[in-house]
């Protein structure tokens, strides 16, 4: 239904549209009818899968249907032994995919909150908080600074409101309301008097008529929007299948083959009966086993499964298991910038003031480092490139008094640490800055010394509930306000000093104004400079707006602070607005920006190294942008930033020719993004999409894997990814993609040794049927199960944890189009199987006049040959020497030893397998055999190496 356009309307208007009393809000009675009328203030969403259909769900493959055929074939001849040996590694394989995915589901569900629980609203004239969900179009909600904000709502009342958007339109400064219309096309962005679902009021209060709720909102229009982008499979899932399907075709046809070979070759002799036929079946079916690689669905579900373990545990839970494979192969990193790249805590840079013109040689003046990040109150000041502060002494006056001012001149407060560890704010961030700021010149082991702490700041000890600001306030009593609007650009207090603070201010009354540079220096006529009050002049009023610049195009966000020193009691001078906020004496000015996480850098940093583009996407300002992506390595000299207006004055074809110049995108729409990776995907590209907002979602949905961050990000943002990141940590990602590369080269480790195998296996045992006919069997179906499920087995699910090459972060991406079996692979396979399949055929029909004997050579060839194979391909790139060491690989190899010798120890399993015990000749020969195997590969990985471009890890693939 299309919704009228709010914004557009006056506030009368828009309550009496909605059938609502501003001053009574709704009827008790009316509520409940519109609640049963629109239905509950909520989003839907996506129906999750019962436990038993994800279980189900894990035999939607190929292979193990392919599998669950033979159990039915072996059960339906009477070979129950065999059909049990098949029907134990399906299930094992069904049921490790159902337990991790299972697991995974649980622990986002924890993960998961509600956005806003309670709200205030006007109920039959009375106040009344009631749960969220019941909300209803035309409530009046009350908003106060703090609150989530319940649904999408006109202003009808604002007192220096501001709300806290970002993750709605990625704007990372707060944005002001006000009841005033806006023109009808304005974008949501620009909509200052709506307030939407799920953003936070961070200043002021005010009051606001309903709108919209649950899936009309714009919170809800975009997980709809979510919900129409088709989920896209993972280079690993089209690649499994691809094999799959080819191993399939192999598989059915050699059973049909030498099953029909062989039965048409004994009925020319006249030599076939039911017997002879049920042998031929359950031979074809062994057969079939062998060609398949049975343990294909287990050994890729429990690598990923490992993978999401080990990303838990570094703070990323996966949603879909194959998502932990896609990060290796990622070529595009597309991230938004608030909290995700950014720390999401604005912090003081930089303060400026003017310096003492009577001492031009004079330290004091000009730009002060403030260092430190984030709200821990630990840093200092830093003068022109000098040390921090030490025990010289406090800061000058005039840095002194500024920072007097932006304490005062101020709602927000600092929070000390709770239970979580984790300094937090109260209000609005920009004001919580200049609350940190101030505060870090009393922070212990900050390199500043007990002298160094201002005395006007030693007031009181803040109380583990209390704000940090509160004593030093309760010191400086405020006995006037006048707030800021966006039409004032600034505002504006007037206390009662301290005596401490009165030696700063100059007086024992004052008026501290803030608010954007040009505002207040037009109020100025005087400037605190080098500890003394001077006349202002135009030279200094250029000086400052020369800095203020200056900061701006440093991306930080700036503010001016100023004083006005009065004498007598409050009370006996009442003030006026404009007798407050004229003749003040500028203090200078402050600039602060959201800083890059520490770690973030290194994980760009990271990303450069192995051939990864990180692009940024954020609703912010562009100079702010620019500025992030330079400091934290993603915007380079040659790259380009692009706006949203930019990008939608362009189409499809001159945006695909010039995607990959720009690393910046800035003031973009959700649309926006989501043209962007369908751009990068058009290209090739195996894009990742991070993000933590609404506007992220349909992004994430579209992206080849979508992350979303766990503490700030939506329950949209998380529904919609692949992987949540519960420590909201960009690093992550480069742990993310180590793990992702290490699965996907531990796959095709698996791959490789089980197709050697498996190759083998069926050109000797199928060819000597063919050649020789059925009754020269070389090994009897119970020893083939055996092989594939035992032998085959154990080593390969090891290969599948095999530790990392230590070459893994030096590749670049591989091609996502590539298949698994790589010129490497298929050089391993080939030269392997071009080595044994001589030595099997020789020894077998060296010893043909005694096929027991020759059956027990075969075998016992098979399990030794399969053993070293396992140890050659431990690493594809690196000597036995060289690689890593595997205790895992090590254990199931003395395991299958120790489980064949007990074996043999029973005589009814030897005549199962058709052999007997091995003798020293036997030994003898199975030892110089696999010796000369395992040499051939070993000198085999040297030609692979140089012929794949360079030492270690050049070879991609």
């Amino acid at each position: 239904m299309t919704q009228p356009a709010w914004h557009a309307m006056a506030t009368d208007d828009a309550a009496r549209t909605l059938g609502t009393d501003p001053a009574r809000g709704l009827s008790a009675a009316e509520a409940a009818a519109r609640l049963e009328r629109h239905g509950p203030n909520e989003l839907t969403h996506e129906e999750r899968a019962s436990p038993l259909r994800m279980f189900l769900g894990q035999f939607a493959n190929v292979l193990i249907v392919i599998l669950l055929a033979a159990v039915a074939l072996s059960a339906a001849v009477g070979e129950v032994v065999d059909a049990a040996i098949i029907l134990v590694i399906v299930l094992f394989c069904a049921v490790l995919g159902f337990v991790q995915e299972y697991r995974a589901e649980q622990a986002l569900d924890a993960l998961k909150k509600m956005l806003s629980p309670t709200t205030g609203v006007l109920r039959d004239g009375a106040e009344a908080r009631i749960p969220s969900a019941q909300v209803v179009p035309g409530d009046i909600v009350l908003l106060e600074a703090g609150d989530r904000v319940p649904a999408d709502a006109r202003i009808i009342e604002s007192h220096s409101l501001r709300c806290d958007e970002a993750p709605l339109t990625g704007e990372s400064a707060p944005v002001g309301k006000s009841t005033d219309p806006v023109p009808e096309d304005a974008g949501t962005a620009d909509q200052r008097n709506m307030a939407f679902t799920g953003t936070t009021v961070t200043y002021g209060r005010g009051r606001a008529v309903v709108t919209s709720t649950g899936m009309e909102t714009a919170f809800g229009q975009i997980a709809r929007e979510v919900a129409t982008v088709e989920t896209v499979k993972t280079p690993l899932e089209k690649r499994t299948e691809e094999i799959g399907k080819w191993l399939g075709i192999i598989a059915l046809t050699i059973c049909v083959l030498v099953a029909g070979f062989s039965i048409a070759r004994e009925a020319l002799h006249g030599k076939v009966d039911f017997a002879f036929i049920v042998s031929m079946i359950m031979f074809a079916v062994s057969l079939a086993v062998a060609a398949v690689p049975e343990a294909l669905a287990a050994i890729v579900t429990g690598a990923l499964a490992i993978g999401m373990r080990q990303m838990a545990r570094r703070g990323a839970l996966v949603r879909r298991m194959p998502a932990v494979e896609t990060l290796g192969c990622t070529t595009v990193i597309c991230t938004d910038k608030t909290g995700t790249l950014t720390r999401g805590e604005m912090t003081v840079r930089a303060i400026f003031t003017l310096p003492d013109t009577a001492a031009p040689g004079s330290a004091d003046g000009g730009e002060t480092e403030v260092t430190g990040s984030g709200y821990e109150p630990r840093g200092g000041l830093r003068h022109a490139g000098q040390a921090a502060q030490t025990a010289a002494g406090p800061p000058p006056r005039e840095v002194q008094a500024l920072l007097l001012a932006g304490l005062l001149c101020n709602d927000a407060d600092l929070l000390p640490p709770g239970d979580a560890g984790q300094w937090a704010i109260r209000g609005d961030p920009t004001e919580a800055a200049l609350v940190v700021a101030a505060l870090k010149l009393r922070a212990p082991g900050a390199g500043n010394a007990a002298a160094d702490c201002p005395a006007w700041l030693a007031a009181g000890d803040q109380t583990p509930d209390a704000g940090c600001a509160l004593p030093v306030r309760a010191a400086n009593p405020r006995v006037e306000e006048f707030p800021f609007s966006s039409e004032r650009k600034r505002m504006t207090t007037l206390h009662e000093l301290s005596a401490q603070a009165a030696l700063v201010a100059g007086a024992p009354l004052a008026a501290f104004m803030k608010g954007a540079p040009e505002v207040v220096l037009a109020r100025c006529e005087r400037v605190l400079s080098g500890g003394e009050v001077r006349p202002l002049t135009d030279a200094d009023r250029a000086a400052v707006m020369a800095a203020a610049e200056g900061m701006a195009g440093r991306a930080l966000r700036v503010l001016a602070l100023s004083m006005l020193p009065l004498e007598g009691h409050p009370g006996a001078q009442p003030m006026t607005e404009d007798a407050a906020e004229h003749g003040h004496v500028l203090l200078g000015l402050a600039g602060m920006m959201d800083p890059p996480r520490d770690e973030a850098r290194d994980a760009v940093a990271t990303c450069r190294k192995v051939g990864i583009r990180p692009v940024m996407i954020t609703g912010d300002h562009r100079l702010t942008a620019e500025a992030v992506a330079r400091e934290i390595g993603i915007h380079g000299e040659n790259d380009m930033v692009l706006t949203g207006d930019g990008l939608a004055a362009l189409d499809d074809a001159t945006f695909a020719g010039m995607v990959d110049r720009v690393s910046v995108y800035a003031r973009v729409s959700p649309m926006d993004k989501l043209r962007i990776v369908k751009a990068w995907k058009a290209r090739g590209d195996v894009v990742a999409m991070t993000g933590d907002g609404v506007n992220d979602a349909p992004a994430l949905k579209q992206a080849d894997i979508g992350v979303a961050m766990g503490i700030t990000g939506t329950e949209v943002a998380r529904e919609a990814a692949d992987m949540v990141l519960t420590d909201d940590n960009f690093a992550s990602i480069v742990k993310a993609i180590e793990l992702g590369r290490w699965i996907y080269d531990n796959i095709k480790k698996y791959l490789t040794f089980l197709l050697r195998c498996n190759i083998t296996e069926v050109a000797v045992i199928g060819g000597t049927v063919l050649l020789l006919g059925p009754e020269y069997l070389p090994l009897l179906p119970a020893a083939i199960l055996y092989i594939n499920l035992a032998t085959d087995g154990l080593p390969a699910l090891a290969l599948g944890v095999a530790p990392p090459d230590p070459d893994i972060m030096d590749r670049p991406p591989r091609d996502p189009r590539e298949s698994v079996f790589t010129k490497d692979v298929m050089t391993f396979v080939l030269l392997a199987v071009c080595i044994e399949i001589p030595l099997f055929f020789g020894l077998f029909l060296h010893d043909l006049s005694d096929i027991e004997a020759a059956r027990t050579e075969m075998f016992f060839l098979f399990i030794i040959i399969e053993m070293i194979i396992a140890l050659n391909f431990r690493s594809m790139r690196f000597s036995i020497v060289q690689a890593p060491p595997h205790g895992w690989l090590l254990l199931a190899i003395a395991w299958e030893m120790a489980l064949i010798a007990v074996l043999m120890q029973f005589a009814p399993v030897r005549e199962a397998f058709g052999i007997h015990m091995p003798d020293a000749r036997t030994i003898a020969i199975i030892a110089a055999f696999g010796a000369v195997v395992f040499a051939s590969m070993e000198v085999a990985k040297v030609f692979i190496r140089r012929r794949m471009g360079g030492q270690g890890g050049a070879a991609r693939g």
